[in-house]
């Protein structure tokens, strides 16, 4: 194992908090609506980049959390079946991987591969066939061609076919690679390996448009990394039949830049909508996280003062949420026409609030526009918001 891989697995820090969180958020939702028309309640889960299971200071790594998940599932009133694919190519990893699945997954049914993930995928998708299916693909540097990524979406698509999603973490390493773009011996073999990861030589030029010169302020570089994940996102869409794609940013603190970019696809309408809850959820929880961590290096790390100023921050959040949604709301209420919030999402939660916002904050928002006479639709006893019709007053 590498020095820089066993020091990731030590403890896990604010960013990876983030991203474990709005996994742990989302794999309940996907396995229960997946798993209904599933033949056997069925789900799978492929961990490409699984880890150890649990980091050195007994925190969850993503194949704790997924073992946690999948009995909380098997338990559930209506019970779903899910079925766990491992695979890392480190043989330590693969060992400890093993305890924690030995220890924690009994009445879980689960593989554990050592191996390299572009080279298991094949047989992978093709024991879960049948199945609904969300791949996590989380590496520690370049993940494996967008092209293959693409290809888990080559499973029957459209009504009545099992859903098919996926969530990669892009952006390890992206500054080193497009570094080279400025040096006299550039190594091209280098350069191709971030070729393949994107799906071509495209970013290059991207990322020059960007950052013209090797002197490139910070400013410069984060909108270099923003652009070429987009543009990775979209040629993920296209490759993969028009599946939808949402991108969220981690960050180490809410101040700070983003440290990578998440990248979810699904060819399900719902799928990004409830992804974008999910979303929302993580990163309340890593706000919380952030601040409890904040307060501990402080001398006032009681309690009840920073979850008090914690509290305080995020009712101002929710009101600013709000405000927007509702503005937003009543300017489509303003075109005269009712409208379901599922058909527009760029309008309604574009430009800052996917996968910031979730269903709470909508209720509030269109009972807000109610209150203000625009529009007569009662949200209460509705769960799903996003299918409501939403009709001018």
């Amino acid at each position: 194992m590498s020095s820089d891989t066993n020091n990731f697995h030590k403890s896990k820090k604010s960013a990876a908090f983030l991203k474990h969180a709005i996994l742990d958020s989302y794999v309940t939702p996907f396995a229960s609506k997946t798993g209904s028309t599933s033949r056997g309640s069925r789900v799978a889960f492929i961990d490409g980049y699984a880890g150890p299971g649990r980091y050195d200071d007994g925190s969850e790594g993503s194949g704790a959390m997924l073992l946690r998940k999948a009995k909380e599932l098997a338990a559930m009133r209506s019970p779903r079946r899910v079925e766990l694919h491992f695979v890392d190519d480190e043989e330590e990893t693969v060992a400890r991987l093993a305890r924690v699945a030995s220890d924690e997954g009994e009445g879980v049914s689960y593989t554990i591969t050592d191996g390299d993930i572009a080279t298991q995928l094949p047989t992978l998708l093709d024991a879960v066939k049948d199945i609904p299916l969300f791949v996590y693909l989380d590496p520690c540097g370049l993940p494996i061609p967008l092209d293959e990524v693409a290809g888990i979406f080559d499973r029957p698509a459209g009504p009545g076919t099992p859903a098919t999603e996926v969530l990669i973490n892009l952006t390890a390493g992206l500054r080193r690679f497009a570094g080279m773009l400025y040096s006299e011996k550039v190594v091209e073999n280098s350069l191709k390996a971030l070729d393949a990861a994107c799906g071509g030589d495209w970013w290059r030029a991207v990322w020059l448009e960007k950052c013209p010169t090797k002197s490139a302020s910070e400013e410069q570089k984060m909108a270099a990394e923003l652009a070429v994940v987009e543009g990775y996102a979209e040629r993920l869409s296209k490759r993969a039949g028009g599946a939808g794609t949402r991108i969220i940013e981690v960050k180490p603190r809410a101040h700070l830049k983003p440290v990578y970019y998440l990248v979810f696809a699904t060819r399900s309408t719902h799928g990004l909508v409830t992804f974008g809850d999910s979303a929302s959820k993580g990163l309340e929880k890593w706000r919380r996280h952030n601040a409890e961590m904040d307060a501990e290096d402080t001398l006032f790390g009681e309690a009840a003062e920073w979850e008090a100023g914690w509290n305080a921050e995020e009712a101002r959040l929710k009101a600013q949420w709000v405000d927007t949604l509702t503005q937003r709301l009543i300017t489509e209420l303003a075109k005269g026409q009712p409208f379901r919030i599922i058909d527009k999402v760029e309008e309604i939660l574009g430009d800052g609030l996917v996968g910031v916002v979730r269903t709470m904050h909508l209720r509030a928002a269109i009972n807000k526009a109610r209150a203000a006479g625009k529009t007569t639709t009662e949200t209460k006893n509705v769960d799903d918001l996003y299918d409501l019709w939403i009709t001018p007053a």
